[in-house]
Formats: structure tokens, C-alpha cells, sequence
């Protein structure tokens, strides 16, 4: 089971702070924590010299060490104006902009061996509480730092995410052109009121990604299209958006749902707790999903089911049969789609797999990245309180569920993707903010939700409000915030 995501920040916070001590005093130099990578952090240690195998080994050394000694992580609260006079003088102004942005009169920093540094999320007292992690040398001074996400305290292995990387690689170049790394960068933009146009080429962008995806599949010969990710990744919107790309090719998109393939409910895998367990593989109805795909890539007519939650049942009508023709070609979106159980039946060289997740490119400063998740769980809370009425204890309650599912079915299979679809907009959070802040500052003091809350509402701070106006009805983030064409 994941760990309570608030104590997964913090200790995440604490090895940054070691491991930020141990480069300056190792290399005498700076290191950038730029984005989540497989359960870890990817960083980049900022010098000139090459590093090695043998140079890492030493610094993760030299953490354990510190580690070892117990030291105290000491917590010092400074006026604002200190903060941003100190940030100014040792250069670092993305970060003596974000001092400006606090809602309090005060800044509070973090001491290690005479080095100072702030994070978003709160600090272990003391280093000896940060015993379990791992360092994986990457290439070009890239690392990644691991640790602990579940219960058992065990530092997964890392595992390479080389095409998920190398979106956050490309992406990050496309926000250089823009002279958008950080927060602040943002900020400026909406401060100058050239917001209006920066969404519009952030749009473009990301249009052209999925028309670029969409010519690929046009020149393929390829009739099965998987489309799987995580909770609030934008799949849904992708995904039909992608059918229109596709259609403008002269293809033909036939939606088939997973769900339509549920087992009779008597025929569901049950959890520990007796609840029927529909996020399973093995509450999909494999055999019959296999053969009927098969069926329909030999051109034979078959009458796909559409199942019936009341009474736990798969329906059949005469209405809904499918027959693939020369120009026709299957989109299937769901939770196990990257999962080669799900597809056993079907070759390789007749289906292509999607990966669809947010990759955000931008940070909040050299030191606090923006993580895919947090993206993830805003896009929900909103969602989940504009369609279903939930309030923000409530969707992060589902939310412990919606994470252990995910980090069982989803991510295991990431590398099995043929293409990733990054679905992250560098303004988004500022969008986000306008309606989930409010939502956030509604959970009580008393709520067991209140630490994440206010790590959440801390996070957004840094980021100016941007008004909605400028979305488009396509865009992604309207599946979470409402209005969309698709719905």
C-alpha cells in the first residue's frame, strides 16, 4: 500500500536537502530537481566537469554519512524581505520572485551544514529519519533519486522511463524557446497580460503533437488503438480528439468501451474486504475481448456488448455490430490498456499502445519541481466537485484507492507503450487555481486531509490566477474544468 502522500513529500524533501548539502560540498555546485521519474526525482547535478559512476558512488556516500550522523535539519523563519534580499544575492531570482508571492510575512528556510534552501513541502527534523534511498547515474550528470512510496518501506529499483524522460526533455526545450522555466516566468507573462497569446502557442503545440500522432496512425496499418494512463491524465478528451485528428485523415474511428466487457457481476473478482473489485484485469472478460478483436481485424461482423451495471449484465442488440472496413480503426481507452494480458490474442504489428499521462516541464524554482501527481489530483478534486458534487476530503479518500490501482495496473506497464502522449499545459495550474483553491481552504483543521490541503494550497501560491476564458473548448483541461465540445 502507498504511503500517506503528505509523509512521501516530506521525507522526499529531506533527501533533497541532503543531497543538495552533499553536492556543494562534494562537486561545488548547485544540482536541479526537475521532474518525477518512476517513483524517484530526475536531477541534474549543474558542472562542467563529466561526472562518473565513481563520482556518484562517493556523493551517495557522503549522504549516507550525513545520514548517519543524525544531524539536525534546522528550521529557521526569516522575514520576507530577507528571504528575497538573500535569493537576489546569491542569484537565484526565480526564487526571490516566489518570496514575493507568499501570502504570510514570513519565509521559512532550512539549515545543513551551513547551507540554506527552502521547500514546498514540510521537513524531517533530523537527517537519521532519512535512511532508505537509492541514487541511479544516469548520463550528463542526470541522475535519479529514489525512495520509499509504500508502506513497506522498500526503495523500488528504478526502472528506465527512457521515452516519458525524453518528453519531459523535449517539452522543456519547447518552454526555453518560450523563456519559460519557472513559476515566476509564468507569472510574468499573466503580470504583462500576454497570457492570451502564450496559451494559444502553448495550444499549437500540443495540437501538433496529436495531429503528428494522428498522421503516424494514418500511415500505419494498424487497426487496434490502445489508449491507457492514469486517473485524470485527459484520456477521455485524447482520445476523442484524437478520433477527430483522425477522421481529417479519411479514417474512420470506432470507439470500444472496456467496460462494456466486464465478467457477469457473479463472476467478479472480490477484494479482501468483500467489495467487487472492477479495477482487476481479471474482471475483463479476456476471452471474449480477444476473440471478438480477432474477428474484427479477419473483417468478419460481430455484435459487440454494452454491459448493464443494474443488473451486472452484458446486453446484445442487432444495432450495435461491428465490421471493420478498409478506412475503419478501433480506439480502446481504459486502465489496463498498456497491459499486454489485456490484448494477449492480438500480434504486436496490429495494435499500437498509448501512454497518456501530464508531464509537466515547468518548476516552481531549481529546487521544487511540479509532480505529476499533485497535476493529476488538482484536475481531479475539481472535476470530481463540478460532476459529482464531491467535496475535497471526499475525492481524497478515493483518491488513497485511485493511487494503489493505478501504481498495480498502470505504471508497471508504462514501458510497454509504443508512443506517449504528454497532455500538460504550462499554464494550467494557474487556470486550476481559480477553482480549486477555494475548494482546499474548505478542509477543517480537524481533517486527517488538512496537512495535504495546505501542501497543495502552498504549492499554488506561487502560481497567478489565469483566467479561463482562453481555453479552448477542446482543450484538455475542459474535461476537468467543464464546458468541453466533447461533452
Amino acid at each position: 500500500m502507498l504511503l500517506d502522500r503528505y509523509k512521501i513529500k516530506m521525507y522526499q524533501s529531506g533527501l533533497k536537502m541532503v543531497l543538495y548539502v552533499a553536492v556543494k560540498e562534494l562537486f561545488k555546485c548547485d544540482i536541479h530537481y526537475l521532474n518525477s521519474l518512476d517513483k524517484g526525482l530526475y536531477c541534474k547535478i549543474q558542472t562542467d566537469k563529466k561526472l562518473t559512476q565513481e563520482d556518484i558512488d562517493e556523493l551517495k556516500l557522503r549522504m549516507e554519512r550525513i545520514i548517519a550522523k543524525n544531524e539536525k535539519i534546522t528550521k529557521k523563519v526569516i522575514s520576507k524581505k530577507d528571504g528575497y534580499d538573500y535569493y537576489i544575492k546569491v542569484k537565484e531570482y526565480e526564487k526571490a520572485s516566489n518570496v514575493l508571492n507568499l501570502n504570510n510575512k514570513t519565509l521559512t528556510i532550512y539549515e545543513l551544514h551551513g547551507y540554506y534552501n527552502y521547500f514546498m513541502d514540510a521537513m524531517p527534523e533530523r537527517t537519521g529519519e532519512l535512511k532508505r534511498f537509492n541514487i541511479t547515474f544516469l548520463n550528463d550528470n542526470d541522475l535519479v533519486l529514489s525512495f520509499p512510496i509504500t508502506t513497506d518501506g522498500i526503495v523500488a529499483p528504478y526502472t528506465s522511463q527512457d521515452m516519458i524522460l525524453s518528453s519531459f526533455v523535449e517539452y522543456g526545450i519547447w518552454c526555453e524557446y518560450q523563456n519559460v522555466t519557472y513559476a515566476s516566468d509564468l507569472n510574468a507573462i499573466v503580470s504583462n497580460s500576454k497570457i492570451k497569446e502564450f496559451i494559444k502557442k502553448n495550444d499549437i503545440m500540443m495540437d501538433n503533437e496529436l495531429y503528428s500522432l494522428a498522421y503516424r496512425i494514418s500511415e500505419d496499418n494498424r487497426k487496434i488503438i490502445l489508449l491507457g494512463g492514469p486517473s485524470s491524465s485527459g484520456k477521455t478528451t485524447s482520445t476523442r480528439k484524437l478520433a477527430l485528428y483522425l477522421s481529417s485523415f479519411g479514417l474512420n474511428p470506432i470507439y470500444l468501451g472496456l467496460d462494456d466487457y466486464f465478467k457477469e457481476r457473479d463472476e467478479t473478482p472480490k477484494l479482501p474486504n468483500g467489495k467487487l473489485d472492477f479495477e482487476s484485469l481479471n474482471a475483463i472478460d479476456l476471452d471474449l475481448f480477444n476473440s471478438q478483436l480477432e474477428k474484427m481485424l479477419n473483417g468478419e461482423k460481430v455484435k459487440v456488448p454494452t454491459f448493464n451495471f443494474l443488473t451486472g449484465k452484458k446486453e446484445y442488440s442487432d444495432k450495435h455490430v461491428i465490421e471493420l472496413k478498409k478506412n475503419d480503426i478501433v480506439l480502446i481507452e481504459g486502465l489496463h490498456c498498456l497491459n499486454e494480458e489485456l490484448t494477449n490474442k492480438i500480434p504486436k504489428d496490429k495494435k499500437i499502445k498509448i501512454y497518456i499521462s501530464p508531464f509537466m516541464p515547468l518548476q516552481i524554482d531549481r529546487h521544487n519541481h511540479i509532480s505529476t501527481v499533485d497535476i493529476r489530483l488538482l484536475r481531479r478534486i475539481v472535476r470530481d466537485n463540478r460532476t459529482r458534487g464531491y467535496d475535497v476530503i471526499k475525492t481524497l479518500e478515493l483518491w488513497e484507492d485511485v493511487r494503489n490501482g493505478e501504481t498495480k495496473y498502470v505504471f508497471p506497464f508504462t514501458n510497454e507503450a509504443d508512443i506517449i502522449l504528454n497532455t500538460a499545459y504550462v499554464y494550467e495550474l494557474g487556470v486550476l487555481k481559480v477553482y480549486v483553491e477555494p475548494l482546499l481552504y474548505s478542509v477543517p483543521i480537524t481533517s486527517k486531509f488538512y496537512n495535504e490541503a495546505r501542501r497543495l494550497i502552498n504549492e499554488l501560491q506561487m502560481f497567478f490566477p489565469i483566467p479561463s476564458e482562453y481555453v479552448s473548448d477542446d482543450n484538455i483541461l475542459r474535461e476537468f474544468i467543464g464546458d468541453s465540445y466533447f461533452e
